[in-house]
């Protein structure tokens, strides 16, 4: 899947980060960049495009302005050097809120979040026309200055080691400088469950349940103490 975006910035250093991150992915694309808004406004009356990564404070029209007026319903990324405006950012139901100076690793999760909210909707409309595709959903972890597109069905698990995550992948391993919690942004708590501090599970490669341990379909994982009850409570409700 190919995700079409605009980026929005009255800065032009802003515009160059942005622009050399996504040309870093080879999935998203910059259709066009504005540093005046009121002309990116005329843009999105006339085109469509699947995220917006929009500045906040700007001449004329602000990105909250901005974002109110749009005649389409648009996904948008808020990029701001101000962090007093993320509560009002998801109150527009943006995608994210990234603070600059903004990293790579945190701009890789706000694409994933665009890429799983554009495929689920993919999906709703296809089953609406009663169609099925075989798209597997995929993220994208930076590992060194590789860009690695990871099939989350490909994942046996999730290890913390430091400051680092392991992505224990079929006969290979990712490693990104990631903490717990941008992972859990990055994958569907619906397919994922944590039962270990340092350990995160596919719920679907689950074989067996045991007290202290959960069996994959290749490896023993720990259970946590301070997840025990949960781990278990889930697992026994299944049956």
């Amino acid at each position: 899947m190919t995700v079409s975006c605009i980026i929005i910035d009255d800065e032009p250093s802003a515009i160059e980060v942005l622009q050399n991150y996504c040309n870093k992915i080879a999935s998203l694309q910059v259709i066009k960049t504005f540093r005046d808004p009121l002309l990116a406004l005329e843009h999105l009356s006339e085109n469509r495009v699947d995220v917006i990564f929009l500045d906040i404070n700007m001449p004329q029209l602000d990105g909250m302005e901005l974002a109110n007026v749009l005649q389409k319903p648009q996904l948008i990324v808020f990029t701001t050097a101000y962090a007093e405006y993320a509560v009002e950012s998801y109150e527009k139901n943006a995608v994210d809120y990234l603070l600059k100076p903004i990293t790579f690793e945190r701009f890789l999760i706000a694409f994933n979040k665009v890429q799983r909210l554009l495929k689920n909707k993919t999906d709703s409309d296809d089953e609406k026309n009663e169609t099925k595709t075989n798209s597997k959903e995929v993220i994208h972890i930076k590992d060194g200055h590789k860009i690695n597109r990871i099939a989350l069905d490909d994942i046996e698990y999730l290890e913390k080691d430091g400051h680092y995550i392991i992505f224990h992948l079929d006969g290979k391993k990712v490693i990104s400088r990631l903490s717990m919690k941008d992972v859990s942004e990055l994958i569907p708590e619906t397919d994922f469950m944590q039962v270990h501090k340092s350990y995160i599970i596919p719920i679907a490669q689950v074989e067996i349940v045991e007290r202290h341990q959960i069996k994959l379909r290749k490896t023993y994982i720990p259970i946590g103490k301070t997840s025990r009850n949960s781990v278990h409570d889930f697992f026994k409700s299944k049956h």
